[in-house]
């Protein structure tokens, strides 16, 4: 073992300038290579701090049309939302005038239109069943409870739901005349996306659901009373929703001409197929019971 004199340790040692060069190239290129072993094109990026104010954006992908991915967002939606457009579908004077700009054209949901569907078609074929059996209460026949019904409206439902809002949405990207200088301004499509009318229609017959319910009362008048009711209100609302874009179409009557117009049909086909009672029906029945009294009485 080698002898160290500790009194030359302990006494200050003087290096010269060009001993602190060398040394401090060998420690900056020992710190160098250890990031840049692994790759050449090393960038240390500092890490950003989210406050509690700025949420992360979320990951955009582009997922196909057919795919599930591609639906999730319509169904992002929370439930004071869809209360806030059912209301506003029967009173659309609760919200403003640019509602549909605001709220639903950048944000249409499918959750909404599609329960009000279902709940639209379950109450239409109950309902229908009931006047059925208030229809023939007293007529000497065994009533039964007709399932056919429930494929019937499902069916007229969502043809009406999805065939109809296509074919607006054709009509006005082919009739709205644009503006030049405002669509350069704002980059924005003048007329609504298939998804958005698709979420208003669905969200227009909300009314007739308490309508379905007010058909199984057997008064032809009042019947054909919340027919209109019902059409006036849910065509009245979407053309109070679709008004900005409807006035730029070369077809601006047209278009509100069709829409109460197929509202109507709609109407009248859901009282006339499920609920009324024809008047021929009614006469037969009266004579028949008329002449089972006299023969009775005699």
């Amino acid at each position: 073992m080698s002898y160290v004199n500790t009194g030359d340790l302990l006494n200050f040692q003087d290096y010269s300038p060009e001993h602190n060069r060398t040394a401090r190239i060998d420690v900056e290129a020992v710190h160098t290579n250890q990031y840049n072993s692994g790759n050449s094109n090393f960038n240390y990026e500092e890490p950003k701090i989210v406050t509690e104010d700025e949420e992360p954006a979320p990951k955009s992908g582009n997922h196909n049309f057919w795919t599930i991915e591609y639906y999730q967002k319509y169904f992002d939606v929370h439930t004071n939302e869809v209360v806030e457009r059912i209301i506003s579908s029967v009173l659309p004077q609760k919200v403003s005038r640019n509602y549909f700009d605001e709220r639903i054209k950048g944000k249409p949901d499918l959750y909404g239109p599609i329960w009000i569907s279902v709940t639209l078609i379950f109450t239409i074929a109950v309902s229908g069943n009931i006047a059925s059996y208030l229809q023939n209460a007293n007529k000497e026949i065994h009533w039964r409870y007709d399932f056919h019904l429930v494929s019937y409206a499902a069916t007229a439902i969502f043809c009406y739901v999805w065939l109809v809002p296509l074919a607006l949405w054709a009509a006005l990207k082919f009739t709205i005349v644009p503006d030049g200088q405002e669509q350069l301004e704002t980059q924005t499509p003048e007329s609504p996306t298939m998804m958005s009318l698709f979420c208003l229609y669905g969200y227009s017959l909300s009314i007739y659901i308490p309508v379905a319910i007010l058909w199984t009362i057997q008064v032809s008048w009042l019947q054909w009373l919340l027919v209109l009711l019902g059409a006036f209100v849910s065509g009245a609302v979407l053309i109070f929703w679709l008004l900005p874009a409807l006035r730029k179409s070369k077809y601006f009557l047209v278009l509100i001409a069709s829409i109460l117009a197929f509202h109507f049909l709609l109407a009248a086909g859901f009282m006339l197929y499920f609920f009324h009672v024809p008047d021929n029906v009614t006469t037969v029945l009266t004579t028949s019971t008329t002449a089972k009294a006299i023969v009775n009485s005699a």
